[in-house]
């Protein structure tokens, strides 16, 4: 049988760092005893089964559970079956695209930070459109996940990480293949957000409005860039190993901060139009909206969009 590599999507690395003892959603109080399904099960219970092991190592640690994402869930089986079917493990897809692309093009809107575990032998599979998956096999991946130690523990933080409140499960497996294959796309939601476009052209000029939820505080608006995306081998993917979140190469904050425009805001509610142009290149433009946590010192993002920008 194939050995299985695991990967995270890691949070920006910068002086804008969540504070430790930040908590974000309350949901309900003690979890019920975990029962422990004893036959195959079909996508769905699987799904709902990893929901479960994953609130079961949150409880542990004194944290809130996560809540069921069906957007973010579409964006994490477009990726596991990309990686079943091609022999990878990597948060890039074979057709370039990335965490928050993905996201963003299933629909979502808020900050999501993905856990990775499939093949990485280059081997190119059918996917099994019926798979079933056992507890056992489930478990196995997950306690790989959550027993890691530092400093090789980036998918033990983000299972653990506070200020999570949603989890989107994509699961697939092979044919003739008796091993599965997870993504894990983590969601902290705290605000809505007005539509921005899915695509665009450089210069334009993009209004970024919505509002900030409590318990956070609204910080600012970001605009990052990557390269456009092009298709890359599973070998080349195989290569790859932590993705980090991209960086802005400009942040718009409220009056009274040094900001190239401040952001109008009016309590819970903020707005502002900027132009798209990062030295007037193209790309895969992120647009990021930035809050603090209660007892943070600094900002982190808590929304971020991609724009095909051309």
């Amino acid at each position: 049988m194939s050995r299985i590599a695991l990967l995270l999507a890691c949070p920006l690395a910068c002086v804008l760092a969540l504070g430790c003892n930040a908590r974000g959603h309350s949901g309900g109080g003690k979890l019920p005893p975990l029962e422990r399904p004893t036959g195959p099960m079909g996508l769905e219970a699987a799904r709902s089964y990893v929901l479960e092991l994953v609130n079961r190592d949150r409880e542990k640690e004194g944290l809130p559970p996560v809540e069921r994402d069906e957007i973010a869930e579409r964006g994490a089986q477009r990726h596991v079956e990309d990686m079943v079917r091609t022999g990878f493990t990597a948060h890039w897809g074979t057709d370039g695209s990335v965490p928050e692309q993905r996201y963003s093009e299933a629909g979502g809107v808020d900050f999501v930070q993905e856990n990775a575990a499939c093949f990485f032998d280059g081997t190119p599979r059918d996917l099994d459109p019926n798979p079933t998956f056992t507890a056992a096999q489930l478990e196995k991946i997950e306690t790989a996940f959550i027993s890691e130690v530092p400093p090789n523990d980036g998918h033990r933080k983000n299972i653990l990480k506070p200020v999570h409140n949603y989890l989107g499960v994509g699961l697939g497996k092979p044919v003739g293949v008796d091993q599965p294959c997870m993504t894990q796309e983590f969601v902290d939601r705290y605000g809505e957000y007005d539509e921005v476009p899915k695509t665009a052209t450089v210069g334009q000029k993009l209004k970024v409005s919505g509002s900030i939820a409590a318990p956070v505080e609204f910080g600012g608006v970001g605009l990052s860039r990557i390269e456009p995306a092009k298709p890359r081998s599973p070998a080349e993917l195989n290569q790859t190993n932590v993705y980090p979140v991209p960086e802005p190469f400009v942040l718009y904050f409220p009056a009274g901060f040094k900001t190239p425009k401040p952001v109008q805001v009016e309590g819970n509610e903020f707005r502002i139009e900027v132009p798209l142009s990062d030295g007037g290149k193209p790309g895969r433009y992120g647009v990021s909206v930035w809050g603090k946590y209660p007892g943070a010192d600094a900002l982190v993002m808590v929304s971020l969009r991609t724009i095909d920008v051309r």
